[in-house]
């Protein structure tokens, strides 16, 4: 007895050990956060119909049957996995056609965070993991396979368990009760293909945006009089976001940074005007933003940022260029080619090989914003004899992993940066600070608020009569950091300058006064700011 026992427990809990495992299959939730248990508990639509499908299918296919549904199911799982990350550091699902090229920039940024040995580790168990995933799902499916003579009567009530469990769906859908059974698989298996078939179409879509530009009528001679022989310095703050001002977590250490900047603007003679921009994006990619800024046109992901480099798409720089500024990159992130700086129009692009720091790096980050400013204005602001310059200038101390963080330092011993090395090398490594959220995100403030610190230095220090500083975030952080999942995808901006008449070009846009934009300030398009801000400064009727 205890033998046949011991035969039925194990015959017995072989196909519920399978129903578990493609149960969780179906139900493996595809965003961060907490999961209630009684999610995960409740029945799929698709596990009765998978069960049904094995029991129905003939034996002399049966082993190529295996094989597709072990694919297709393995497939899920790294869909699944893909819209689980995508939605925590990105705040939206995984994009199929457009997001693979992500892969690589995500591997950059973990080794920045947690090292080269940490990032390996990481990717080997993760791979290890999925092939185990593919295993026990390769397993199940043949466990759900029952012996030839009680596959027919199986079959039967697989078959009036799929129409209960899907009469209890479409029931449950229309009442108010709690959901006992989920589809959340097939609606993401849907949306993944629907995700494809609307790519397509957007692309149509861009071909006539890239065509419809107004701005490009505009005469030369009046496109952007308003600024003639001003410099504009387009100075754009990574992961900056509305959240940086609004979260509790940073708002009062805020209010007080924001004061301080007024107070050293003012001194200087400067006024400033705030208000918000709406980002295509949250969390990263930060290209996406800055052509979206440039070009007018929202480029919200990678296919339409293709599409736009190949293009004679007019953009700001190419504006500007066209009336008569000298236009600059500056872009201390860069280090490899940037075959698209070309469409951009840049006059010269300065790389982080070609800003001459000797310092040690900040991680992820080659160098600290102070010393790119450093360099802008030894290089080209402060040449005699020079057109008006309109600078683009990526400033990245506040992206991740925010750690260390350099103090501000006067501007003369700056030198070749070589003085910031032991600032590089002090506090706890990435490594450290990402094991704890809430020192990651103190990490964070503390990055933004040196970057603001140091753009408060520079507009007291470098700030003249004839130069307008633009100062913007590019995107919110990630989800986890910017505040939650109800975190928008707003982004301060700032506008400063000394003259008068600059400024009151501004009057009717309704910005705020100060540093500081209200909750009620405007909040544009961040695509809609190239042809507000040529209207703005362009003469004649706009």
């Amino acid at each position: 007895m205890p033998g046949s026992r011991r035969a039925f427990i194990v015959r017995f809990s072989r196909p519920v050990l399978a129903l578990a495992v493609l149960h969780f299959v179906f139900v493996l939730p595809g965003h961060p956060g907490p999961v209630e248990a009684q999610t995960l508990l409740r029945v799929p639509v698709e596990l009765p119909v998978a069960v049904l499908l094995v029991l129905l299918w003939p034996p002399r296919r049966w082993s190529a049957l295996r094989v597709v549904a072990v694919a297709g199911l393995g497939l899920l799982v790294l869909l699944g996995s893909a819209d689980l990350a995508m939605q925590a550091s990105l705040g939206r699902p995984f994009d199929t056609l457009a997001d693979w090229h992500l892969a690589k920039a995500g591997i950059g940024l973990l080794a920045g965070a947690i090292g080269a040995a940490g990032t390996v580790a990481l990717m080997i168990a993760v791979a290890l993991a999925w092939l185990a995933a593919v295993a026990l799902i390769y397993w199940a499916i043949g466990a759900l396979r029952p012996p030839e003579a009680l596959r027919g009567r199986l079959a039967v009530t697989a078959a009036i368990a799929t129409g209960l469990v899907a009469a209890v769906h479409l029931a449950g859908a229309r009442g108010p009760t709690p959901a006992v059974t989920t589809a959340d698989a097939s609606r993401s298996v849907a949306k993944h293909l629907l995700s494809v078939v609307q790519g397509v179409q957007d692309q149509v879509r861009f071909r006539a945006e890239l065509l419809d530009d107004p701005v490009a009528r505009l005469p030369s001679d009046r496109l952007l009089g308003r600024l003639r022989d001003v410099d504009v310095l387009l100075l754009i703050v990574e992961s900056y976001g509305r959240s940086t001002l609004e979260n509790p977590l940073y708002a009062s250490a805020m209010r007080h940074a924001m004061a301080d900047f007024d107070e050293a603007a003012r001194a200087a003679g400067f006024a400033a005007r705030s208000a918000w921009l709406r980002s295509p994006i949250q969390g990263g990619q930060s290209w996406l933003a800055h052509a979206t800024l440039l070009s007018g046109l929202r480029i919200d992901r990678q296919r339409r940022h293709e599409r736009l480099v190949l293009s004679d798409r007019q953009t700001l720089i190419g504006d500007f260029h066209r009336s008569g500024w000298r236009t600059l990159a500056v872009m201390p992130a860069v280090e490899r080619p940037w075959p698209q700086a070309a469409f951009f129009g840049f006059d010269r692009v300065y790389a982080a090989s070609d800003l001459g720091y000797a310092g040690a790096r900040f991680n992820w980050v080659t160098m600290p914003d102070q010393y790119t400013l450093s360099a802008l204005q030894r290089l080209e602001l402060g040449r005699r004899d020079r057109p008006a310059i309109m600078a683009t200038v990526a400033l990245v101390s506040s992206h991740a992993p925010w750690t260390p963080i350099p103090p501000v330092l006067d501007w003369d011993a700056i030198g070749d940066g070589s003085v910031f090395t032991p600032h590089a090398r002090a506090g706890d490594a990435p490594e450290v600070v990402w094991r704890d959220t809430d020192r990651i995100r103190a990490q964070y403030f503390g990055s933004i608020d040196y970057v603001l610190r140091v753009l408060m230095a520079y507009v007291a220090a470098y700030g003249r009569d004839d130069t307008l500083f633009v100062i913007v975030g590019d995107h919110q952080p990630v989800a986890w950091v910017a505040g939650g999942d109800t975190a928008s995808f707003d982004v301060p901006i700032h506008l400063l300058s000394r003259d008068p008449a600059v400024l009151g070009a501004t009057a009717d846009w309704g910005w705020s006064a100060g540093m500081w934009p209200d909750a009620a300030a405007p909040v544009w398009l961040m695509e809609d700011f190239r042809q507000r801000f040529l209207a703005g400064f362009s003469e004649g009727p706009s």
